[in-house]
């Protein structure tokens, strides 16, 4: 009995942390969209850019400190031929010290606009992460409602194959005693068997619907995933949604892609002005010391470092008078291109009004079919069930029986996919105007 009792202890030991791990791992969409966003790799090279544009903010911010340099020469000279009487060594050592500062005063505010340039562009690389996270967001979310309607499709679809596998099994044992004909019997069953083929397909595009998830997320393709399905009601399909010109108003504040074409405009009238900065001189500021020694000399090692000591300190001014038209070809080509990044934002504030207008016309447009897809299939289910009624008391043949039936199978997957088309459309909207996904 206690030996049994052992037994029994191993293996719960044993089974028990399998069990446990053979549990799939629920994923609702914002724990899809989190994980997304910390395995993206565009996310990974975008923030490598922000750190990158952070560290020429610093390198500029540092033109503004003077400069510090420590040089050292050192040589050895041979002469081979020492004239007679001087007691002297034929090779001496050489060793000299420099130790030189220099400041740039004045550069024409190269400096001061070089710095704005380069705050300017670590924004524009902290909203290049958010044009980023806004496209991985939109690719969760159109994965993730590809599999809940899969999901629901597949429930359907699944229903249906119970209620055709039990007909199937009805007539054949009508036929095998003789009460229907080979004909009747034959649609039956050769509409299980569509059933059977539809069953197979809802499923392959369930499991298909899970991969370009994972893929996306970079999982392991045999990680086993289970979807949150939320309950979508009419309500969030059918709300009002707000008008184009509000949704636009909202798009024009919130999206990355806007906020970096303004950016951009700024960078350039920068570019103007740090062109015409090479009008101005420039002002330098020099200082140094240094000393020196020689092996040849009759002072000592100290001695010579003092008397060899020696300081310097100057200024300088350059401006250049002729510079082979460098500088107005500069500030020129500064103007084409603020002008060039005019026209740009106005192409993308034209995209985006052409984008939101065609989202919004599909969001209202499968509104619309979901309400007549969904009063079709409410009409088909009535007209289905009261001909399965006639079919079963004889009044009504298979093929009237089974063309009800199929008119319902294509009323359900209309309204399948006028609804989540629909649910995605809504959620674009949303996205375009920075709100929050409503799907949880």
């Amino acid at each position: 009995m206690k030996r049994n009792a052992y037994i029994l202890l191993v293996l719960l030991f044993y089974t028990l942390p399998f069990q446990a791990n053979a549990q799939n791992e629920i994923w609702s969409l914002n724990k899809c969209i989190e994980y997304a966003l910390t395995q993206s790799i565009d996310m990974q090279k975008g923030q490598i850019s922000i750190d990158e544009s952070r560290i020429n903010t610093k390198q500029a911010k540092a033109q503004w400190q003077p400069s510090l340099s420590f040089s050292t020469s050192h040589s050895i000279n041979n002469s081979p031929w020492i004239p007679e009487g001087l007691e002297k060594s034929n090779t001496s050592y050489n060793g000299n010290y420099n130790l030189s500062a220099g400041w740039t005063v004045f550069n024409g505010f190269k400096r001061k606009y070089n710095i704005k340039q380069q705050e300017l562009q670590e924004e524009i690389s902290l909203v290049n992460m958010e044009e980023i996270e806004e496209d991985v967001k939109l690719a969760v979310l159109t994965d993730y409602i590809q599999i809940l309607y899969a999901t629901e499709n597949l429930k359907s679809t699944r229903n249906s194959m119970e209620v055709a596998e039990a007909e199937y099994s009805r007539s054949k044992a009508l036929f095998e005693a003789g009460a229907i004909s080979k004909s009747d019997f034959s649609q039956i069953e050769a509409q299980y068997i569509k059933e059977k083929h539809l069953l197979v397909m809802a499923e392959n595009d369930l499991v298909e619907a899970k991969l370009n998830l994972k893929l996306l997320l970079r999982l392991d393709p045999n990680t086993e995933m289970d979807i949150v399905a939320p309950e979508i009601t009419n309500e969030d399909i059918l709300g009002q949604l707000p008008g184009k010109d509000s949704i636009f108003e909202n798009a024009m504040k919130a999206r990355p892609d806007i906020k970096n074409a303004e950016l951009n405009e700024q960078m350039s009238e920068l570019k103007i002005k740090s062109a015409k900065a090479g009008y101005y001189p420039s002002i330098n500021l020099n200082a140094g010391v240094s000393t020196g020694h020689n092996s040849s000399s009759d002072w000592a090692f100290k001695e010579q470092m003092k008397q060899n000591f020696g300081e310097n300190v100057g200024l300088s001014l350059n401006y250049s008078i002729l510079d082979n038209r460098n500088r107005k070809s500069e500030v020129e080509r500064a103007k084409l291109n603020q002008h060039s990044s005019s026209l740009q934002t106005e192409q993308i504030k034209d995209n985006l009004k052409k984008t939101i207008e065609s989202a919004y016309n599909d969001a209202i447009a499968a509104q619309l079919s979901y309400v007549a897809s969904y009063s079709n299939e409410k009409a088909a289910e009535a007209s289905y069930e009261l001909t399965k009624e006639k079919y079963d008391l004889g009044a009504k043949n298979p093929y009237e029986m089974l063309n009800g039936k199929n008119a319902l199978l294509n009323a359900q997957q209309q309204t399948l996919q006028a609804k989540y088309t629909a649910l995605l459309n809504i959620q674009v909207l949303n996205i375009y105007q920075g709100l929050p996904i409503t799907i949880e």
